[in-house]
């Protein structure tokens, strides 16, 4: 057994890991749209260019989920950071078009290892009480990560577009050493996998009771997503705004990401209930995507990503932690698949949002609204069923 020292210790590293990770993610995020404009991407290609990733990560997130529980989750969570790593630093480096494609199909394949693994090592160590103040935890390292994120990858950006991305690659590399030497393994070898690995099936998620929560992440990184596709471009049409404007936008979407998966997320939990919270989580999202709309200055921008950072914050790790509970599978399997339909989502959102923006302004936003509302009556409905099938109702 572990005592509650040590799995203290060994949490900390892990939150210290992801919130390298977050870092790592945002640094980009106000800078990719731009360097992909520089070598004549439309607002399609931006779109299909963060497509492929997630389409990587929908197709083998589930497969490193299912290896994680037969090899363990250090090796496997070492394998996505050094991906991640390299990718990046090649990311940077790259002169054409055709280049950050492939660059970017083979970092989805390797770095979506990290977060299901992640997500698998807090389940091996926390208890059913505790699971969802730990998931939450899990979010809040990240977002506190993109706290810090998108301010440093605007102000490397002046140094040049291709810096932030060597940078986060470089901050990566550090980040495997120290899992290396400080995060001891948590899967015992008795309680590992000793069968043939296999991509765990999507469709077979959609055979179990855990399908609405599935269906739910789907739509939900799709509005998510859509979001994250377009915003810098969307503000840069509609008020000319550069790299460093967008930065300071995410890096408030961070700080309210922080302190709600930190400080609230369990509590809400706790007392409502995992569904009920990220039913709340998908009704504040849908309400950002409609403020965005009206955005007219950088204050503007940083309310309402706030609200926006404030839904994402409760949805997530409340579906993480359900799946985490009711899973009668391995933790690696079910992250794996949740986090495939998670990638589903993320690789269908962007692609949407880059095509509706280049038909209106305002059209990806009106069509992430509509995604969210369909998100909430998937959760509504889909409980509703459950309950009448005898299986317990969520909401």
């Amino acid at each position: 057994m572990i005592n509650a020292n040590d799995n203290r210790k060994r949490m900390v590293v892990l939150f210290a890991t992801i919130f390298l990770v977050g870092i790592g993610f945002s640094i980009i995020m106000p800078v990719l749209p731009y360097y992909a404009e520089s070598m004549g991407a439309s607002a399609f290609q931006l779109g299909m260019l963060i497509t492929v990733y997630a389409v990587c990560q929908f197709i083998f997130a589930p497969v490193w989920g299912a290896y994680s529980d037969k090899v363990g989750r250090k090796p496997v969570l070492l394998l996505g950071i050094l991906g991640y790593s390299v990718t990046f630093i090649l990311f940077g480096f790259a002169t054409q078009l055709w280049m950050l494609y492939v660059i970017r199909i083979v970092g989805g394949i390797l770095a979506c290892a990290t977060m299901p693994t992640a997500m698998a090592y807090v389940g091996d160590t926390t208890s059913l009480k505790k699971r969802g103040s730990a998931m939450g935890m899990i979010g809040a390292s990240m977002g506190i990560g993109m706290v810090f994120g998108p301010a440093i990858g605007g102000l490397l950006s002046s140094i040049s577009l291709a810096f932030p991305f060597v940078f986060a690659g470089l901050l990566a590399l550090a980040n495997a050493i120290s899992v290396y030497i400080l995060l001891p393994e948590s899967l015992a070898n008795e309680n590992r996998v000793i069968s043939k690995v296999e991509r765990a099936s999507l469709l077979d998620g959609l055979k179990t009771p855990l399908v609405v929560l599935f269906l739910f992440i789907c739509l939900g990184s799709i509005g998510e997503s859509i979001h994250h596709g377009t915003f810098a471009l969307f503000a840069e049409q509609k008020l000319a705004f550069t790299a460093r404007d967008i930065g300071w936008a995410f890096t408030a979407a961070g700080i309210v990401m922080a302190l709600v998966q930190g400080f609230l997320v369990g509590r809400l939990i706790n007392r409502l209930g995992e569904e009920k919270t990220a039913a709340t989580g998908i009704i504040l999202m849908g309400i950002s995507f409609g403020l965005f709309i009206f955005m007219y200055n950088i204050p503007t921008s940083i309310a309402f990503m706030a609200v926006f950072s404030a839904g994402v914050g409760l949805m997530r790790p409340s579906v993480s932690a359900a799946v985490s509970k009711r899973t009668v599978t391995g933790q690696g399997s079910a992250m794996g698949i949740l986090n495939g339909y998670d990638s589903l989502g993320r690789a269908i959102g962007p692609m949407l949002g880059g095509f509706m923006l280049d038909r209106g302004l305002n059209m990806g936003y009106y069509c992430a609204i509509t995604i969210s509302l369909l998100a909430l009556l998937t959760l509504v409905i889909g409980s509703r069923i459950t309950a009448n099938q005898g299986e317990g109702s969520f909401l």
